[in-house]
């Protein structure tokens, strides 16, 4: 009887196991789908974060270009007024001093070509 009682006992521990390994396998499965939904909804807020990150970036591009833009146009200005003054006072030395200019440009002339000479 003893025995039948034993038997009995580990068949009640057998069902109890396997009903309790069925309730752990259904936990991890709830736990599983949950995750699931928890990395789709990370997913969606990086994207998210990602899509206004890139607006962001576009719009500060685009402000540093306008920005680029007109420091570019301000200095071409500058320098273009520059350049006119000194072609003015170019002009105004040549008419006041010719043949000392001519002089000059016969000298630059003759350092240029015996450059280039030495290099041949």
């Amino acid at each position: 009887m003893a025995t039948r009682a034993k038997t009995a006992s580990a068949a009640n521990d057998s069902a109890d196991a396997d009903a309790g390994t069925a309730q752990d396998a259904e936990a991890i499965e709830q736990n599983i789908e949950r995750l699931r939904g928890d990395i789709a909804a990370l997913a969606q807020s990086i994207t998210q974060y990602g899509a206004g990150k890139t607006g962001e970036v576009k719009m500060r591009a685009s402000k540093a270009g306008r920005d680029l833009a007109k420091t570019s146009q301000e200095t071409l200005d500058g320098l273009s007024e520059e350049l006119s003054g000194l072609e003015e006072a170019i002009s105004t030395r040549v008419r006041e001093k010719p043949l000392q200019s001519l002089g000059i440009a016969a000298g630059v002339g003759f350092l240029i070509a015996a450059i280039w000479s030495s290099r041949r």
